[in-house]
């Protein structure tokens, strides 16, 4: 006879409670069926298991050897029924996403803040890169999500609009463009300015804006990307004009936000291959992503308008 899972489990529950009327009551059967099943399991190991003296079953040292490993694996069974209670709601696993350096700080520490509030096991990897690299990790699937800097359409990929807002203007506090509440091309001729590097597609469109309107800013800084730009109006070295996530995370330094008045929108764009099904964890990331992006949107409106 070979054995089966009702055999073992009559066993261990023999084993854990100590007699046979106990087993069946744990596992609500009869007293003659677990002592059936004690036989089967010592025909099938071809082992005296148990010394049988009138109702009673002494267990011989070979079954006590083989519980501790039943037991093993009835353990290893109950810890895999908690693995996949946990994968069922969302409760362990983990989510790769690769983003763009503007969303790096600030923003997703905020979305894996409010994403682990009800699924602590869960562990979120964030690898930060450029736009072109992104879309390979997306289109490759080595990350569950990209988060791209820019409006792209990979070829096999899955993609959407996660963000058109425009940029914004930032002053270091007291600057004298903090008086007023729309800063327009014109007001930044002459000031000290902080620009983003020259192969940023953002930097190259604001400087032709800037040509257009016969603006010369006086750059003091050039650095390779917003939260660089960021850092350096926080310390008073100049203004800038970068995208509101970027910004928001020097929301409680000494910086004033303005709108300015040419909508130049901060294009992103959310990422996933077309090929790799998407499990009910990154779609619960996905919610919170967008959640956070409205979070954040609604709190730079109440930044701007004071």
């Amino acid at each position: 006879m070979q054995l089966n899972s009702r055999i073992l489990e009559c066993f261990h529950a023999t084993m854990t409670v100590g007699t046979v009327t106990g087993a069946a009551e744990l596992l609500n059967t009869s007293q003659p069926a677990v002592s059936r099943s004690l036989k089967q399991l010592e025909d099938a190991t071809r082992m005296v298991l148990f010394v049988r003296t009138g109702n009673r079953v002494t267990p011989t040292r070979e079954a006590q050897l083989l519980y501790e490993e039943v037991d093993r694996s009835f353990r290893g069974l109950k810890r895999i029924g908690r693995a996949a209670d946990e994968i069922r709601n969302m409760q362990s696993g983990n989510i790769h996403i690769a983003c763009a350096p503007a969303f790096s700080q600030g923003f997703l520490v905020d979305t894996v803040k409010s994403f682990r509030e009800n699924r602590p096991g869960v562990q979120t990897i964030v690898t930060t890169r450029q736009t072109p690299t992104i879309s390979e990790l997306a289109t490759s699937q080595q990350c569950d999500l990209g988060l791209a800097a820019y409006a792209i359409e990979p070829e096999g990929t899955e993609f959407e609009t996660f963000t058109d807002a425009p940029e914004i203007c930032i002053l270091p506090a007291g600057h004298h463009l903090c008086e007023i509440d729309v800063v327009t091309p014109e007001d930044l001729h002459g000031v000290d300015f902080v620009s983003l590097g020259q192969i940023d597609p953002y930097s190259h469109r604001l400087q032709r804006l800037l040509g257009d309107h016969d603006v010369t800013t006086s750059n003091v800084m050039e650095v390779q990307n917003s939260l660089m730009a960021g850092e350096a109006v926080a310390e008073g070295l100049g203004v800038s004009i970068i995208n509101p996530f970027s910004a928001l995370s020097f929301r409680h330094r000494a910086i004033v936000f303005r709108r300015f008045s040419v909508n130049l929108a901060f294009s992103s764009t959310l990422l996933r291959s077309k090929y790799r099904p998407v499990s009910a964890l990154v779609d619960e990331f996905r919610k919170c992503l967008f959640e956070t992006r409205d979070r954040y949107l609604a709190e730079l409106e109440i930044l701007l308008s004071r």
